[in-house]
């Protein structure tokens, strides 16, 4: 088998979205969460579930954006690593985008309709970002894209692992799963 990089991360991309091996992916860690447990806030504070998935989306659909934005130019070579630059970028456009609120409000466990809502939300930029990764081939990608690439999956698993924790800590994690 001859993979090239894009192929390596589809599959990954298709690992930390539906397609379960070693560790779970995104769908099935929010399959039968209702309103009222994704706006559950975990004892101490931190984020829930909901504001969890607004994050997530937000960061998705950029991948999106940045992926089907023609004005990205192939830059040259100049002997970074592999996988590009995987420090924090200190350029003034990153943080603009860490400075936006990403996650948003807690979330209304009486609005069933808004999680929904979020939900779908999540499903359609999942299918967007699959249909975008599989345009892409080796030859078009600069250094940079492929580090944000290898971020992103990484970034939606760790996010994807708070999601399962703070499942089983309200009790919303199904004691056996198929």
């Amino acid at each position: 088998m001859n993979l090239e990089l894009m192929d390596i991360f589809r599959m990954e991309y298709d690992f930390s979205w539906d397609t379960e091996t070693w560790f779970l992916p995104l769908e099935p860690a929010l399959e039968g969460l209702n309103s009222t447990d994704a706006s559950w806030q975990p004892p101490g504070g931190g984020n829930t579930i909901w504001q969890t998935v607004n994050h997530l989306n937000y960061y998705n659909a950029l991948l999106v954006r940045q992926i089907n934005d023609p004005t990205t130019k192939k830059k040259s070579s100049n002997n970074k690593a592999s996988f590009g630059d995987i420090g924090k970028p200190a350029d003034s456009k990153w943080k603009a985008v860490l400075a936006e609120d990403t996650f948003g409000d807690k979330g209304n466990p009486e609005d069933v309709e808004k999680w929904k809502a979020t939900m779908a939300e999540t499903r359609l930029i999942c299918k967007n970002l699959r249909k975008s990764l599989a345009h892409l081939n080796d030859s078009q990608q600069e250094e940079e894209r492929v580090g944000v690439l290898a971020r992103q999956i990484m970034h939606n698993v760790y996010h994807i692992g708070q999601i399962v924790l703070i499942r089983k800590q309200q009790g919303s994690w199904p004691k056996e799963r198929d």
